[in-house]
């Protein structure tokens, strides 16, 4: 009997799509932002839901020690998440650019605690 995978959201990843959204505004206007924006994540919780476990360990994170978020790739974004399967659910922590330095980001949303 397959589980319903439970989606949430820290405070960290709405951050993050805020900071996403302003970083697509001036080059494709407030609506279209977001519209992007919410179909990322669509397309993130649907793939989420289906296979928690199939994002490999977030290799950059690992360097730090932190090896309980995986990165899913969804076109020019990485999402990082954890996946805590006792309670069949998926944590998303960030929402990055694919150019965007993990490292940085681990230190700005403090993820490293």
């Amino acid at each position: 009997m397959s589980r319903t995978i439970e989606i949430a959201y820290a405070s960290t990843a709405e951050e993050s799509l805020v900071a996403q959204i302003h970083h697509l505004t001036p080059h494709h206007g407030p609506e279209q932002a977001q519209a992007r924006l919410i179909e990322l994540v669509r397309s993130a919780e649907k793939r989420l839901k289906s296979h928690p476990l199939a994002a490999p360990v977030c290799e950059q994170a690992a360097l730090f020690g932190i090896r309980h978020y995986r990165e899913l790739h969804i076109g020019e974004y990485r999402i990082l998440y954890r996946y805590l399967e006792p309670e069949a659910r998926v944590v998303v922590a960030l929402f990055l650019r694919q150019r965007q330095s993990i490292e940085e980001q681990l230190i700005n949303y403090c993820l490293m605690r």
